[in-house]
């Protein structure tokens, strides 16, 4: 199996979680926390083959099925942003915009780039591949590398939930907060938004990107269709794909059983049709991973040197990761390549 992580998701996540109770308020203390929470959370989900800890999200048979051979971890990507995203700001300027002006990230953006360049250099002693590239989102160096594995699986270690429109019988999502596994299986059950009833509004998984494009994504500042949530979309979606309703604007009331005004005059304007086809421009990571048919320039790939990564494991003191289990996952991952 191929697991890629997300590595700016679980670096910001990581810092996030150690900030606190290391009490992470001087710059070195935050530099700390940034290195400790991206390499306890990288190395975790290696040593797990990307399944969620002993206890938590497993479905029946889950336990076990990464004891078997053919299932085994086989590959490990991390993949990092760098610079900004240029691609997609030249389609809508706006685009993770607003991320830049928040204090709590600019005040530690650098504290987690550090602890990316750093843990780059662990990672260049051990059996595991970086993606980065200048100005390139993670996301779709993500998805290109999922996309044109080898590998009979792969499972991305994620909360971004673009990744979901991935997910089918071969490519799976750890959602690393909710520490859940998402496939084809329980897809519905867990993707699915749920009414004031707590009833869920399935829609087909085929459609989930357009369930976003209607919808929007409001952490990358990308509207979705005016009077569109994430419950109007799933009940669009459930009754027609989303197409039919720009070509047909008078389905919208009757699949909704009421007027949307707001909806209504996007319909009518055009509008809507304009933000689908912005948006699937900017959210389809399958279009996206089409620009990246070679990763080679993209790819860092590590050499185990087993003496050397203790070494430096012992220099940037890495606590809180169990170093013998570690060593033997990459030893396994060296072996497998």
């Amino acid at each position: 199996m191929l697991l890629i992580i997300d590595g700016n998701n679980v670096a910001w996540a990581g810092f996030h979680a150690l900030r606190k109770p290391m009490g992470a308020d001087t710059p070195e203390k935050k530099a700390r926390a940034a290195l400790l929470g991206l390499t306890q959370s990288v190395m975790g989900l290696a040593v797990r083959a990307g399944e969620p800890p002993e206890g938590g999200g497993r479905r029946a048979g889950q336990a076990s099925m990464f004891d078997q051979p053919e299932h085994r971890l086989t590959r490990l990507v991390v993949a990092f942003d760098e610079g900004r995203p240029l691609r997609r700001r030249g389609i809508f300027p706006a685009y993770q915009t607003g991320r830049e002006g928040d204090t709590a990230f600019a005040e530690n953006e650098g504290f987690v780039r550090d602890a990316i360049a750093r843990f780059s250099e662990l990672a260049s002693l051990a059996p595991m591949t970086i993606l980065r590239g200048e100005n390139t989102e993670a996301d779709d160096l993500i998805a290109a590398a999922a996309l044109q594995a080898s590998e009979r699986e792969v499972r991305i270690a994620s909360t971004d939930k673009d990744f979901l429109q991935l997910v089918g019988e071969r490519i799976t999502v750890y959602a690393t907060v909710k520490k859940l596994v998402i496939d084809a299986v329980n897809f519905t059950s867990v993707v699915c938004p749920r009414d004031a009833n707590g009833e869920s509004v399935v829609f087909p998984r085929e459609r989930y990107l357009d369930y976003r494009v209607a919808s929007g994504d409001a952490s990358d500042d990308l509207p979705g269709i005016p009077g569109v949530g994430t419950l109007t979309a799933a009940r669009l979606l459930a009754e027609a794909p989303l197409d039919a309703y720009l070509d047909a604007p008078e389905r919208a009331t009757a699949v909704l059983g009421r007027k949307n005004g707001r909806l209504d005059a996007a319909l009518a304007t055009g509008a809507a049709g304009a933000t689908v086809q912005r948006n699937r421009q900017l959210m389809d990571l399958r279009l996206a991973a089409g620009h990246y048919s070679d990763l080679e320039p993209y790819a860092r790939p590590g050499s185990w040197n087993e003496a050397a990564f203790r070494e430096l494991v012992r220099e940037m003191r890495i606590t809180g990761m169990e170093i013998e289990t570690t060593v033997a996952t990459m030893a396994r991952l060296a072996a497998a390549r």
